[in-house]
């Protein structure tokens, strides 16, 4: 059983967290009406989670359209051909193939079935909605050098990550 001063005290304390909670959603209602105003206008299959807004920014600057799911390519070009992105804010680019499998030969095979008629990947820095810069590997040039990674290393996790630099000089940029 609480006492009346704890009982009291509760009772402030709930005040406090109500009232905190109105300020924190002043403060985010104007970008929360305007991003509902851009999810009214997005094309079907766009979706704005899981790297959606970088996505959306690189297919913007590029020329290129969405492609909708989160599974395999992100997007294609006006010729019909399909990319993977990757879009930071932070310098990193993560190639993530989940868990090993039991083999390498099951592993190498779930990585090369991602990339079968992907042509290459885009990886991209951002500031805002605004693309500051941006590099091309095609797929026969990323998807050796993830292999002889992944064959060359024994974590649990398939998991390359590529700073800008180092993903250009992939392709002699």
């Amino acid at each position: 059983m609480m006492t009346p001063s704890q009982l009291d005290q509760m009772k402030k304390d709930q005040r406090r967290s109500e009232a905190k909670a109105l300020r924190t959603r002043g403060e985010y209602k104007e970008v929360v009406e305007a991003l509902q105003k851009a999810c009214e206008v997005l094309p079907p299959g766009v979706d704005l989670s899981k790297g959606g807004l970088g996505e959306l920014a690189l297919a913007h600057d590029l020329g290129h359209t969405l492609v909708a799911g989160d599974k395999g390519a992100d997007a294609e070009d006006a010729e019909g051909l399909l990319y993977e992105y990757k879009v930071s804010t932070t310098n990193q680019f993560n190639f993530n193939y989940n868990a090993r499998a039991d083999t390498w030969e099951e592993s190498k095979d779930i990585i090369e079935r991602h990339w079968h008629n992907i042509a290459g990947t885009w990886v991209a820095h951002r500031e805002g909605m605004t693309i500051t810069e941006k590099a091309y590997v095609p797929t026969e040039l990323l998807l050796p050098h993830l292999l002889e990674h992944f064959s060359n290393t024994n974590g649990k996790m398939l998991n390359k990550n590529f700073r800008m630099k180092a993903f250009k000089e992939l392709n002699n940029v």
